[in-house]
């Protein structure tokens, strides 16, 4: 028989009990590695019949982007920005187009309807509503307006899809290199519209005249608009379906007479000229010039023609201010006083009329 004390019964307990707690965890350890392997194996498992039910397509994830597309349609109405393509956003309806509605609290309203030659839609129970020249989410707001303001629907969420469209057209004319009518869903900037009908001619000048279609037909809107120039204000301007667009020629200025290449000059850009830029265009006076004599013709409004006199010299010095030509100004450099004084302003403009036309950039 075996007797043992109480210090050593306290050490023996405590031995036991390390034994034991090394067992268990070991026990424990070991079933949790067993039963990750068995979650890794079920899990595994999953996978490869999803992969074997699931084509090559994964519905899956079609499925999860025609909800995104409802949320985005329904999310149009909280703020939310759209998937929309940008043409088909800034797309204003027009007479004749039809629309796809789909009202979430009433879908008795959803359907196709036509907007007729008065920019009118009929509802069931709500009426008309005007869509003509609204964008589709304008047309959605519309719509929720009419639906409550009407007491069909306390609370009305609609979107509005665009079934067919009547494209309005854009006429550009003028000093372009295609013009012409082109169709358009949506405005376009001013550049943009240019660059549709192949860009300016080199005779085009620094001005664009704009019809709007809702305007009448003697209200206009002139735009500065050059090749060399980044003008804001020009950049930033739209041009509606439906409105007619005119680039208009540069203003020709005519050196005639004694000068090394007589001949029409574009008054391009800037859309001014002065008389020494003419000449320095025209390569300068020739050696036989009578540049004391030197005469502006100019076209009145009434159809008569009057004679300016430019003294090259004086100007030159200083001792005489610049002169500012205008558009159709014939600059006449005469070769002697005699020839000079036999002149005639109608022999002047004859001969303008013949004259070769140069560009300049």
């Amino acid at each position: 028989m075996i007797t043992v004390t109480t210090g050593e019964n306290i050490q023996v307990m405590r031995k036991i009990k390390s034994n034991l707690d090394c067992a268990s965890g070991k026990l424990l350890a070991s079933l949790h590695g067993r039963m990750f392997v068995a979650l890794l194996s079920i899990q595994g498992s999953l996978l490869l019949c999803a992969q074997s039910v699931q084509p090559s397509g994964t519905p899956v994830l079609q499925q999860q982007t025609g909800s995104l597309q409802r949320n985005s349609d329904l999310g149009q109405h909280l703020g939310q920005p759209s998937l929309a393509p940008e043409d088909v956003a800034k797309l204003k309806l027009t007479p004749g187009s039809s629309i796809q509605l789909h009202v979430f609290e009433e879908p008795d309203l959803d359907g196709t309807y036509r907007i007729d030659d008065l920019g009118f839609v009929a509802l069931p129970l709500a009426g008309k509503v005007k869509l003509a020249s609204l964008t589709l989410r304008e047309a959605e707001f519309a719509i929720d307006d009419r639906l409550v303001e009407g007491e069909i629907l306390k609370v009305a969420h609609s979107t509005v899809n665009l079934d067919e469209f009547t494209a309005q057209n854009i006429t550009i004319v003028g000093e372009v290199a295609s013009p012409g009518r082109y169709p358009v869903l949506a405005p376009r900037q001013l550049i943009d519209v240019i660059a549709l009908a192949g860009g300016e001619t080199a005779m085009a000048g620094n001005e664009v005249v704009i019809h709007r279609q809702s305007e009448p037909a003697d209200k206009t809107e002139t735009i500065h608009y050059g090749r060399g120039t980044n003008d804001p204000n020009a950049l930033s301007v739209t041009v509606e379906p439906g409105d007619s667009v005119l680039v208009k020629r540069a203003g020709i200025v005519y050196i005639l007479g004694s000068v090394n290449r007589p001949g029409g000059y574009l008054m391009q850009e800037s859309g001014k000229l002065n008389f020494d830029e003419a000449l320095a265009l025209a390569l300068g006076t020739a050696p036989e010039a009578k540049v004391g004599d030197i005469r502006i013709f100019r076209k009145q409004p009434d159809g008569s023609v009057v004679q300016l006199p430019a003294n090259y010299r004086k100007i030159n010095e200083g001792k005489a201010g610049q002169i500012e030509l205008r558009s159709e100004d014939i600059v006449f450099v005469p070769s002697s006083a005699l020839k000079s004084a036999l002149i005639r302003g109608t022999q002047v403009i004859a001969s303008a009329a013949s004259a070769t036309i140069y560009t300049v950039y």
